[in-house]
């Protein structure tokens, strides 16, 4: 690491005073009063689409796992141990003279499988193909928890096979211009591959074809939020009778899968479009629309040109980014992909403690009683309803830091000079291992994130909340912090994530993670009237000038931030009252403050238009600024704590108490 690298990685990323704006008074706009000083000297990396403190976090992340990678590459390793496979691994994306020799050979083999392709027959067959080197086309395949039996996988069929984040691209006349860059995206990267300007022409008119056939066929972000409607049993028969063209349980044979009664159908009516593409399109259009997911899937795994081209649009047109991510960023963002619990088991082994899992633990219980009484006590909830609320709530389960067992990789290869070989093993190392466990008792201790992750989930399959190593550092927890600072940080995420397992979605899942109405009628009306309110709020918020909040598809999450603000600000006066020794101001700020002020900091961000008109199709979760606002200035107690610090004397407006918690 030099100099520069070092004094980055060095540098305090959490709450600060210096990040506030003290001459905007936080009654007119608190967010920005809270990390405006932030926001203003703090550009948007030329590599990043945006940037906030969890890309902060990660950076600091990555480069503690870069530290890591290079020490396991180029240091003598025991053979197929975790350090070889991510030394080696590291090395060969680092490689770049060996990819820029291959040039596109790694992808030949599968391009001349397509060309062998005489009729839908052989379609299928290639299609099967694809799919175990985990190039989706058409629809997703994958394997979870039945959401309706808990206790085993199933295996599940998705929308899918667009290259665009979201249908709207290909619907509506707003992205043209995205649709113009798109096609001559295409034509070059043809062109790279070999092809003469009207032979990748006509490619291109048959990838687009299909690909917005695929798109008026697919379900709208919101319509995919539908946990109901979007799980459908069908059973082996009525897959192979309804959907006889695809040979979806063919794939599922071919991938290895076990027999089992019944597959997963997430959307039928899409499924039916895919099922009749023998009848729409012509073998010459589908082996175009197929050769395109190979180059596409493959792009940044090949020699510079591909890559880059991949980028200009991807990276740049589409996100607005001007660089690449350093090329060691890229190979560690890979293999966390990849491999990410081997990489995770050596990042928690240097920089995860027993104490701070034990003091996240703490906050975890302070927060989740919190809660506890919360149920007891709203008021729209009925006694019946209540009853069971509590009994899910007993059997919720928590993960901190890292998984108990680690993956084991060692039957997986992983060779020094071979990047895409190793990228290819890895993806059917992942796909044998997730096909086999299809009909078999769901592994509890399983983790859906790695372990230098900065996130957090609650799963509602297994009610479950999981915390990773990665986001228990600042700006999101600091032992070396006042309580208000972690109570208005982690505290507030601890309580986000408790409350989406009753959230529009959480809802719908009993304590042992199945899908079933177990609320009254009385109270899902009810429920369904408040959260009405939080949509219609929410989507009054513009983003950038033209295009506000879609608050019906980020309507859990914003249940979600209300909740778990309010529940993070009764257990911050809790603590309180056991340590009134800690009730004092700090740098001229009360606890109550510094709680709201650390709560909207963890959302400080800049972000390019072109990113946040996409976020707004695709992403659950309302803008930072939007996210940073809105749960701290309706909370109830918000205008009495900070009105010593307004010039107004009360909040412009009245805001609504939208929490439902």
């Amino acid at each position: 690491m030099d100099k520069s690298e070092s004094k980055k990685a060095e540098k305090y990323i959490g709450f600060s005073t210096s990040y506030m704006d003290l001459s905007i008074d936080p009654f007119e706009d608190f967010y920005n009063y809270a990390c405006g000083k932030w926001r203003a000297s703090t550009p948007i990396p030329k590599e990043e689409s945006r940037y906030d403190s969890f890309i902060q976090l990660s950076d600091r992340n990555f480069e503690i796992l870069k530290g890591i990678a290079e020490s396991c590459a180029y240091n003598k390793q025991e053979k197929n141990t975790v350090q070889q496979k991510v030394g080696d691994f590291f090395f060969s994306f680092m490689d770049t003279k060996a990819i820029e020799k291959k040039g596109f050979s790694p992808i030949v083999p599968l391009m001349q499988k397509v060309d062998s392709i005489k009729d839908f027959r052989d379609v299928n067959a290639v299609v099967k193909e694809l799919m175990k080197e985990g190039i989706s086309s058409f629809f997703e395949l994958s394997s979870a928890e039945d959401k309706k039996d808990s206790n085993i996988y199933s295996f599940y069929i998705t929308q899918g096979g667009i290259s665009l984040p979201d249908r709207d691209y290909y619907l509506k006349k707003e992205h043209a211009k995205v649709i113009e860059d798109f096609k001559r995206h295409i034509v070059k990267m043809f062109k790279l591959y070999g092809e003469n300007e009207k032979t990748a022409g006509s490619y291109c008119d048959s990838i687009l074809k299909i690909e917005n056939y695929l798109a008026e066929a697919s379900r709208s972000s919101v319509e995919l939020r539908d946990e109901i409607k979007n799980y459908n049993r069908f059973s082996i028969q009525q897959i192979k009778k309804r959907f006889d063209a695809i040979d979806i349980f063919g794939i599922y044979s071919s991938l290895g899968g076990n027999p089992i009664p019944f597959m997963v159908v997430g959307q039928p009516e899409f499924l039916d479009k895919v099922n009749v593409i023998k009848d729409k399109f012509t073998v010459d259009d589908v082996k175009a629309y197929l050769k395109w997911q190979i180059i596409n899937h493959s792009a940044s795994l090949l020699h510079s040109k591909a890559e880059n081209e991949h980028f200009d649009f991807f990276g740049r047109k589409l996100m607005g980014k001007k660089v690449q991510e350093p090329r060691w960023k890229r190979a560690i963002r890979l293999i966390d992909f990849s491999i990410g619990e081997a990489l995770g088991k050596l990042y928690v082994e240097q920089n995860f403690s027993k104490e701070a899992k034990k003091k996240a633990d703490e906050l975890v219980k302070d927060v989740k009683s919190i809660f506890l009484e919360r149920l007891k006590a709203v008021k729209w909830m009925s006694a019946p309803t209540r009853k069971k609320a509590l009994k899910k709530f007993s059997m919720l389960n928590v993960k901190i830091g890292y998984p108990e067992k680690f993956r084991d990789y060692s039957s997986l290869q992983i060779e020094r000079n071979d990047l895409f070989g190793n990228v290819s093993r890895a993806i059917k190392f992942e796909i044998h291992r997730q096909i086999k466990r299809i009909g078999k008792k769901v592994d509890k201790k399983e983790w859906l994130m790695t372990p230098s992750m900065v996130n957090a989930y609650y799963n509602p399959s297994g009610n479950e909340l999981a915390f990773p190593a990665g986001i228990l550092q600042p700006p999101f927890f600091d032992a070396s912090k006042d309580a208000a600072v972690n109570y208005g940080g982690i505290g507030g995420v601890i309580g986000h994530e408790i409350t989406h397992g009753y959230d529009d979605q959480g809802r719908l899942y009993d304590g042992n993670g199945r899908m079933k109405e177990w609320w009254l009628p009385q109270d899902a009306k009810k429920f369904d009237a408040l959260a009405k309110k939080v949509a219609d709020f929410y989507s009054t918020f513009e983003i950038i000038p033209g295009l506000k909040v879609n608050g019906k598809l980020t309507l859990g999450e914003n249940i979600a931030d209300l909740g778990g603000i309010s529940i993070a600000y009764d257990a911050l006066q809790r603590y309180l009252k056991r340590n009134p020794n800690e009730n004092r101001e700090i740098e001229g700020f009360t606890p109550e403050q510094r709680f709201f002020i650390a709560w909207s900091q963890i959302w400080k961000s800049n972000v390019r238009d072109e990113t946040a008109k996409m976020f707004a199709m695709i992403d659950p979760h309302s803008p930072e600024k939007i996210r940073g606002l809105v749960p701290a200035v309706t909370h109830p107690k918000f205008e009495i704590a900070l009105k010593d610090k307004s010039k107004l004397g009360k909040l412009p407006k009245k805001y609504p108490n939208l929490n439902m918690w």
